[in-house]
């Protein structure tokens, strides 16, 4: 409300307004704004509160819309009683205006303020009569208001002072201890009690008491089973305070008397988005004098203050928090592209091409490549169960297991026996499982040999997939059963021709309709490809741009890797 009204203000400076109209203006705005937001329902808090201003030859309108449940105007405008809660709004606004005027209405509600409008030098002067009256009324305004003015000196301090280090202050404990002993003080209470919800919501724990020796006594209060005895709780539950006094004192089994034995108090919950943020208790000794209204607004004003220091050092926590697990995952990203080999092996007259793009910063996708002697080749692609971190670890433990055992590269079933037997514990404890699939080319004869974890098949344009190379031949997913046979497939592969190998990201890509490529429209691709362009490097590209065009605009749902194998002879 500041800010807008600080435009308003600096609107009717830029027609030559004197200070005084301004700062007049100022506070009757303010208080319209601040109403206009604090008796705003939950629903019409999205809603904008308006102000419109119009500056005639005579005088100065403002309406201030606002979507409140609204109020019955009163017939008779004046100064309220010290103990009142209400209505010093509506007088200091009288005051400041000539003319105010409420329309209110189901849906929305126009509060209407007018204001004469000084008269320039060339002007006719107003009647004098006139001014000694405003000036009668401004003074018995003023003077009325005075008196509370001056008491809540100290308490205005403290509200700046706090609203200052709101966002700044790190130490919640040193903020809200200095909070309570400052509120107890303006207050004029004798005790206080600041508890907090747990993290469950299910208790209220102690943060600060005074006298400080309480806070060690205090015991919790649970917010379930202590509703009946507890003042605290029933605050929490009904969103009202509660009142005790020596006529209706604290039960005796309500945690807050060892503190507060005897004398007048109030409790009050405070939440924020509708969540219980804690409670804030009172206590004076003298039976006689209970906290007036003006001490209750004091400790409500106190505990919104506290309650946002709360949310914004949970704020604060949270992006810390992001900001590490984002470095996290940056390093994890680099690690992981590290682990991809940086040059494909050279196996004539085999040629390879490979891609990798992963669905989140850190994915479970994974290939290999590497020499396997005598101008061969060994070739791995994986699918790691998940995605992120986990994934990404999992992949770079096969990499290692694999790499390990070179001895096993020409027989690519036994290979994967040998990897599955060593990351079972590892995987089973976690309950995660990879599919793989391995294939050794032999340059010499020009064949592959193939062996499946539960992966995708191998496919070869120009022709179906194998029948040793599908679903039932293929051994399980790493991770699921301690010892497996895995059965090997041998594809002959002709000049021009060429084989993928594929995670389910690129079978499973899904078009703008939703509709997903599959294995067989991914087969046609293929061919297509090895149709229409003459290296294995044109293929790939080919396969990457379809795969584009198939997507569109949106961002991938799944890994997609693969690596293309092309005769190239």
């Amino acid at each position: 409300m500041r800010v807008a009204v600080a435009a308003v203000r600096d609107w009717l400076a830029e027609k030559n307004f004197p200070e005084a109209e301004l700062g007049a203006w100022e506070l009757a705005l303010i208080e319209a704004g601040n109403n206009a937001v604090k008796y705003a329902g939950a629903e019409a808090k999205q809603l904008p509160v308006v102000i419109e201003v119009s500056a005639g030859e005579r005088d100065v309108e403002v309406r201030v819309t606002d979507h409140t449940g609204g109020f019955d105007w009163p017939r008779e405008i004046k100064l309220p009683d010290a103990d009142a809660e209400r209505g010093r709004g509506i007088y200091l606004m009288k005051s400041l205006t000539d003319e105010i005027f409420y329309l209110r209405s189901a849906a929305q509600n126009i509060l209407v303020l007018r204001r004469a409008r000084p008269a320039a030098a060339t002007e006719i002067f107003p009647d004098p009569a006139q001014l000694r009256q405003k000036l009668a009324d401004a003074e018995t305004a003023l003077t009325d208001m005075t008196s509370e003015l001056a008491t809540s000196y100290e308490s205005l301090v403290a509200l700046f002072r706090y609203s200052s280090e709101l966002g700044t202050q790190t130490d919640l404990q040193e903020f809200s201890s200095r909070l309570l002993r400052d509120l107890a003080q303006l207050a004029e209470a004798d005790g206080a009690v600041l508890r907090l919800a747990s993290a469950d919501g299910k208790n209220l724990t102690t943060q600060f008491a005074l006298p400080e020796k309480n806070s060690v006594t205090l015991p919790p209060v649970n917010l379930v089973e202590d509703y009946l005895k507890s003042v605290e709780t029933r605050a929490a539950r009904t969103r009202q305070d509660i009142w005790f006094s020596p006529e209706e004192p604290l039960d005796k089994n309500d945690p807050l008397r060892t503190a507060m034995p005897v004398g007048n108090g109030v409790c009050h919950a405070f939440f924020v988005a509708d969540q219980l943020v804690g409670t804030a208790t009172l206590d004076r000794l003298a039976a006689d004098k209970p906290f007036t209204a003006a001490q209750v607004n004091l400790l409500h004003t106190f505990v919104d203050f506290l309650a946002i220091q709360i949310v914004n050092a949970k704020l604060l926590d949270e992006r810390t928090a992001t900001r590490v697990t984002r470095r996290e995952l940056e390093i994890a990203a680099d690690i992981q592209r590290s682990l991809l080999p940086a040059q494909l092996p050279v196996c004539a007259p085999f040629v390879l091409a490979a891609s990798c793009q992963s669905a989140l910063q850190v994915g479970g996708d994974f290939f290999d490549a590497m020499p396997a002697g005598n101008g061969n080749a060994l070739i791995v692609i994986a699918d790691v169960m998940g995605k992120g971190v986990p994934a990404a670890l999992f992949a770079a433990v096969l990499r290692s297991t694999l790499r390990s055992m070179p001895q096993l590269y020409s027989q690519p079933g036994e290979l994967l026996a040998a990897a599955n037997k060593i990351l079972f514990h590892d995987l089973s404890r976690v309950d995660m499982f990879i599919t793989a699939k391995v294939v050794f080319l032999n340059a010499r004869e020009g064949k592959m040999i193939s062996a499946s974890a539960g992966h995708c098949p191998l496919l070869v344009s120009g022709g179906a997939v194998d029948a040793a190379d599908g679903p039932k031949n293929s051994g399980l997913p790493l991770g699921i059963e301690p010892k497996v046979f895995y059965p090997q497939a041998v594809h002959t592969l002709t000049s021009g021709a060429a084989a993928l190998l594929f995670t389910d990201g690129l079978s499973e890509a899904r078009a703008a309709d939703g509709e997903p490529l599959g294995e067989n429209k991914l087969q046609s691709l293929l061919n297509e490809a090895a149709a229409q362009t003459p290296d294995a490097d044109g293929a790939k590209n080919f396969l990457l741009r379809r795969l584009a065009e198939l997507r569109g605009s949106a961002p991938l749902a799944d890994d997609q890797t693969f690596v293309l194998i092309r005769n190239q002879s």
